[in-house]
């Protein structure tokens, strides 16, 4: 253990490190996610979903880019309306589905590619993945983007996030995850653990501002209670777990990591 005589010493004499510490790592930001299906080859006129599209743009821009026939699929009736809208507007060959992970309306082998983005800590894991599994064609692969608990985050913030943000509490956990990918018959061709990667490309980008998130955290913790009884405790406690997202990836409690799979022959 640090002495009080020994970290104060440290702290005089830390402008060195300090310094080193404000240099960028250059990391990667979300365009990589884009770079990496590229670079698995996808080829034109391959089937890819898109589980959990949200408004489809990621799924517009993949069937663009590779000249593929999509799928935007997603459960949530006004993620639909929205991915519709896009997809009209974008004037691309893309067909949006209202459907979930867990039951997906495709065909045994019917599918090359699944692109999956911030979907499964939401989910019923074991089940989405043999799903996924009994889709895809023999090699066929799948794109998983997942923010992964670590073991510095405590169990009452993992409630607290649980709670707030409708997570799955077992989908949290990477060992659930790569169990469940193995069952379903998933290999696992590559994983990254980006850890804070992301958040600080934001951030040097000028894209998410962390001092706004840690100011509307402390206004929360504050102002709770009139919070709540003007908005409601959902929607409070919804921005206190949105926020505290991508403030705990940046301290090391939740690991953003990518896998990709490929289905057994």
């Amino acid at each position: 253990m640090t002495s009080v005589e020994d970290l104060y010493e440290i702290w005089s004499r830390d402008s060195e490190l300090r310094e080193t510490l404000k240099q960028t790592l250059e990391p990667r930001g979300t365009e990589w996610l884009f770079e990496l299906f590229a670079s698995l080859g996808p080829r034109a006129g391959d089937v890819l979903v898109d589980v959990g599209c949200r408004d489809a743009k990621h799924a517009i821009r993949l069937v663009r880019e590779h000249e593929l026939r999509g799928y935007a699929l997603d459960p949530l009736p006004l993620h639909v309306e929205l991915a519709k809208a896009e997809v009209d507007q974008a004037g691309v060959e893309l067909t949006v589905l209202e459907g979930a992970i867990e039951a997906l309306p495709f065909d045994d082998h019917s599918v090359d590619w699944i692109w999956c983005r911030d979907v499964l800590v939401h989910t019923d894991v074991r089940r989405g993945l043999a799903e996924c599994a009994r889709v895809l064609r023999p090699r066929g692969r799948m794109l998983t983007y997942v923010t992964l608990a670590t073991d510095r985050l405590e169990p009452r913030e993992r409630n607290l996030l649980v709670h707030a943000t409708a997570l799955v509490p077992e989908s949290l956990d990477p060992a659930q995850i790569e169990a469940a990918a193995g069952a379903a018959g998933l290999q696992e061709i590559a994983v990254h653990r980006l850890a804070g990667e992301w958040r600080e490309r934001m951030i040097e980008d000028d894209s998410w501002n962390a001092a706004e998130a840690l100011l509307m955290l402390s206004r929360v913790q504050r102002r709770e209670d009139a919070l709540v009884e003007a908005y409601g405790a959902a929607a409070v406690d919804a921005v206190r777990g949105g926020q505290l997202w991508g403030v705990y990836q940046m301290i090391g409690k939740l690991c953003p990591t990518v896998y990709v799979w490929e289905r057994d022959a």
